[in-house]
């Protein structure tokens, strides 16, 4: 205790730029530049840059890799673990203020108790690939104010699997509304709890998360029930977030069915809600949804109901010009394209940094690698390969998940430029990525790269090696 006392924020610092500098020292030692070195480590030039000077903080996994790639003997991930000790110290003293309170939060009502299985939290945790009392910031959006809170994940993760189950277990829901007081606390509790899950799900995938998101909609909805007045709609609000989630972690999975259900159930909560900007972000989602399918008509329906909602968000009307300029891409109306892209650009160079709220995902980086698969829908493979490039070299280290999905679109940009080698390496990296995150849908794009290589350019080396990682990976589901 007396050693954590002594740790402040300069001593954490100090230990990161410390790390990074064995990195840039054993880096070099090995004869690699940061350019040869990203995607050995399945990263970004940037990751490798930032990462020295301690400005970006990767998790275990990067350290791992850098240490087999320099053949350092696990020096980097030792040197790793005791810095994250050193953080994790500072740290502990300030771990969840209000947030542990609103977590812990009960209802006033008098119910049966019940056994509950707080592993989930330790296996969330660890499928996180950190030590399940490590502590994260997030910025949640709690009625339309963005806030930054720092959180312990196992005391989160604990508290949702105990005391707000607890009241649920045994109870005829049609109880609720006669014994049940709500505490406004618990609408903060689950803005904050989902932005851990979507940090989660960026890293582990969607099957790691997709059935606490579903069992967490189940409560959001009890409380909705009880709820009255204005904390009723502050619930359907939430849970009309927690409904778009579930649709994106089943459209990763590989289950449209599920995805169209779970958005067109967040659609008609946010309207009854009279929440607009959610309502706009949702039809963009949707209008997403059909470029995926290649239904040119909806796309630009969609989006212009997203116009139509009238967001006054920069990045969510980035959003939407994103999907008409999809839109016009599948129509082959290249002029149209590039109007709708240049909107998206100029939309995300006006907005404000990043604070959490709704489309704050639609960045610099996001808008070049939309570009770059319009660009490959109207033929110019060069193009996309170039936007392509220039997302991911800006790429966020921990969006393992959307990295692995457009290093399969560039290999398959490659392949239709005929250059088959840097197809199939390229997607032997996607691939390694689809089999960390368990996303179905990176693997689908992967494995028709594979089929196009292997038709076409069958005697290539690369193609080979492709093929056969394909044939031995298991299937995602």
């Amino acid at each position: 205790m007396r050693e954590a006392a002594m740790t402040g924020p300069n001593d954490v610092g100090e230990a990161w730029r410390a790390l990074g500098k064995q990195l840039s020292e054993f880096r070099k030692a090995a004869g690699y530049t940061q350019h040869s070195l990203a995607p050995k480590t399945i990263s970004a030039r940037s990751t490798i840059a930032n990462a020295e000077t301690g400005r970006q903080r990767p998790d275990r996994t990067f350290w791992e890799r850098c240490d087999e790639v320099l053949q350092t003997g696990g020096i980097l991930a030792t040197s790793y673990d005791r810095v994250v000790a050193l953080q994790r110290n500072y740290q502990r003293k300030s771990a969840i203020a209000s947030t542990a309170s609103a977590a812990s939060a009960q209802t006033d009502a008098t119910l049966p108790a019940c056994d509950v299985q707080a592993g989930a939290a330790d296996e969330i945790a660890s499928a996180h690939g950190t030590a399940a009392d490590d502590t994260t910031i997030v910025t949640v959006m709690i009625e339309g104010r963005p806030q930054r809170v720092q959180l312990s994940r196992r005391a989160l993760l604990h508290a949702v699997s105990g005391s707000l189950m607890a009241p649920f277990a045994g109870v005829d829901g049609a109880l609720w509304a006669d014994t049940v007081r709500v505490d406004p606390a618990l609408v903060e509790h689950f803005a904050v709890l989902r932005s851990v899950l979507v940090e989660s799900d960026n890293r582990v995938g969607a099957a790691a998360i997709l059935p606490t998101a579903r069992q967490q909609l189940g409560h959001i909805a009890g409380f909705r029930r009880a709820a009255l007045g204005g904390l009723h709609d502050a619930f359907l609000r939430t849970e009309a977030r927690w409904a778009e989630f579930a649709g994106w972690l089943s459209d990763d999975l590989g289950d449209r069915a599920a995805g169209a259900w779970w958005l067109a159930q967040a659609l008609t909560m946010a309207q009854e809600a009279g929440d607009a900007e959610f309502t706009a972000y949702v039809f963009a989602r949707m209008a997403q949804r059909a470029a995926e399918a290649t239904d040119r008509d909806r796309v630009l329906g969609l989006a212009r109901a997203a116009d139509r909602s009238g967001s006054a968000q920069a990045p969510v009307r980035a959003f939407a010009a994103l999907q008409r300029a999809h839109g016009h891409a599948i129509a082959g109306n290249t002029s149209a394209f590039q109007a709708a892209i240049n909107d998206a650009h100029h939309l995300v160079a006006s907005a404000p940094a990043d604070d959490g709220g709704l489309g704050s995902f639609c960045t610099v980086p996001y808008v070049w690698a939309q570009e770059g698969d319009g660009w490959r829908r109207l033929g110019h493979s060069h193009a996309a390969i170039t936007c392509f490039d220039q997302a991911l070299d800006a790429w966020p280290e921990s969006y393992r998940r959307e990295r692995g999905l457009y290093l399969a679109r560039t290999a398959a940009a490659y392949a239709v430029a005929g250059e088959p080698e840097r197809a199939a390496t390229t997607a032997l990296t996607a691939l390694e990525l689809a089999h960390l995150t368990q996303s179905a849908r990176t693997r689908r794009e992967i494995a028709a790269v594979g089929s196009h290589l292997t038709r076409t350019f069958p005697a290539e080396p690369g193609v080979a090696d492709l093929h056969a990682a394909l044939a031995a990976s298991p299937q995602t589901t």
